[in-house]
């Protein structure tokens, strides 16, 4: 905790604002005061008095509506007597809410008296977990969305469907609840088993809690690949007819969706529908990583459907599976997100050009995206962006399968030096992911996710030298313990 003899809001703030302005002496938050708000800034104005445990009425802070500001950004003037938001949207305001938290939580409710004007340089700043492998409760999300929020970020990818586990609940396809969300623990002598649906309930009481918040909720399905649960409720859908099993063990199945299967296209489109019609997100990501093409190679579906397409290699499939699901998405009044192999196999039959491409694999599918025409989400797993990674490289550290340094966060770029110009507007932004097959509990999650993410937040609001950030990091395990967060201490 700072005393308010030692500290300056220019000296706290993460992100760091476009603008700031240190001024003299210090505003007191107590629950005496009032919060008032103008016309349509009510969200942000009900969270505030419950944030700071207030009343309505007054004006010790204040959200004021000023004309022409962009979608999310905000000035914020702390005065000794007085805080005003002013901005053109609830999100603006909400915006600056998160400032005047992150500065409670640090000195105690001794705000430094200050001048903030700050807006993003991009619009997609997100984080990813994976609830397939290991599933998480609605109450931890909520306390992953509530965190992220208050550093600006804006959306959860919903990682919701794998080969271990299917998560998203569908009317009509029963099986998806006894078997495809539900696998063996084979390390158990009873043979117990882990996993369910998320209800419907559950999924609507999320969006409507990160709505408020600004965070857009984006639900992923994965096709063609990592279909094993799909495939053990309903082995129509696969290549051999199975039988097939929910997954108790990680890594790439050959037993992936027939691309020949005409059932599975019904499927395919009804559960989009319903997706559709469960998530307000105008986006649907559907996969299309790590899909193996053996079992196209070798069933006849999959054969006759190469030679009704004139296709001579099993791989140019995947393409045109992509944008069959592309076209369902699309009537569904979405718009599609796939995986960076998307990109692959696409000689003959292309993409769709509104197919937004995350780079995973380094920035490459992204350099390729963008010349191609394609917006792009950047997340590469070789510049910090996957938090299941280990902080160090240390067998004392927990984590899968590489490492992603503090450092290496903080000198990522949305957009790599090697992008040609006219090609950087494609950028849409960038998010952090943390994959489960190694993360057994919330306590972990926070673990690998903090402050990573909070490094992360930074370079997609506004992209700051390293060297400022990396000094920051004090501040963000004060944050995190303020927050009760679990969090990596290091450097």
């Amino acid at each position: 905790m700072y005393t308010h003899h030692t500290y300056k809001a220019s000296e706290l703030l993460v992100p760091i604002p476009r603008f700031i302005e240190d001024r003299e002496g210090f505003f007191r938050l107590h629950p005496r005061i009032a919060i008032a708000a103008e016309k349509g800034f009510e969200t942000t104005h009900q969270l505030a008095l419950e944030v700071f445990g207030c009343k309505a009425g007054g004006e010790d802070i204040l959200f004021k509506f000023q004309a022409g500001m962009e979608q999310e950004a905000y000035i914020l003037t702390i005065s000794k007597v007085q805080i005003v938001i002013k901005a053109s949207t609830d999100e603006g305001a909400f915006r600056g809410l998160g400032t005047i938290r992150k500065l409670a939580l640090l000195t105690g409710n001794q705000l430094p008296c200050c001048k903030v004007e700050d807006s993003p340089d991009f619009v997609w700043r997100g984080f990813m977990i994976d609830c397939s492998r290991h599933q998480f409760s609605i109450a931890f999300l909520k306390k992953l969305i509530d965190i992220a929020s208050l550093f600006h970020l804006n959306r959860f990818h919903w990682h919701l469907t794998d080969d271990q586990g299917w998560r998203i609940p569908l009317d009509g396809w029963p099986k998806l609840a006894s078997i495809a969300a539900r696998r063996t623990e084979l390390q158990y002598t009873d043979n117990r088993t882990y996993g369910r649906l998320y209800s419907k309930e559950e999924i609507l009481d999320l969006q409507a809690y990160a709505h408020a918040r600004h965070v857009l909720v984006v639900p992923e399905i994965e096709t063609p690949g990592h279909a094993s649960a799909l495939l053990a409720a309903y082995p129509e859908f696969g290549c051999t007819g199975g039988p097939y099993e929910t997954q108790d063990r990680w890594g790439i199945f050959d037993d992936v969706m027939c691309a020949g299967s005409n059932e599975l296209l019904e499927f395919l489109s009804d559960a989009i529908t319903q997706i559709a019609e469960l998530f307000s997100s105008p986006y649907i990501h559907i996969g299309g990583d790590e899909c193996p093409h053996t079992a196209w190679q070798e069933c006849p579906r999959c054969q006759d459907r190469m030679r009704q397409l004139g296709l001579t290699d099993a791989r140019f499939l995947q393409s045109w599976m992509t944008s069959k699901v592309c076209e369902m998405v699309h009537k569904a009044g979405k718009r599609p997100i796939g995986w960076d192999e998307v990109l692959e196999g696409t000689e003959h039959l292309g993409l769709p050009k509104d197919l937004i491409v995350m780079s995973w694999r380094g920035p490459e599918g992204g350099l390729e995206a963008s010349k191609r025409g394609h917006q792009v989400i950047m997340c590469p797993n070789t510049a910090g962006c996957y938090f299941d990674y280990k902080h160090a490289d240390s067998e004392e550290e927990m984590g899968n399968l590489g490492v992603s340094t503090l450092n290496q966060v903080s000198h990522f770029s949305c957009v790599p030096d090697s992008m040609q110009e006219q090609a950087k507007e494609q950028v849409l932004g960038a998010q952090g992911n943390l994959w489960t097959e190694q993360i057994t509990t919330s306590r972990q999650a926070e673990y690998l996710l903090f402050p990573r993410l909070m490094l992360l937040a930074q370079q997609v609001w506004r992209p700051q030298e390293a060297e400022r950030i990396l000094a920051m990091r004090p501040i963000l395990v004060q944050l995190c313990e303020a927050l009760n967060l679990n969090c990596y201490r290091g450097e």
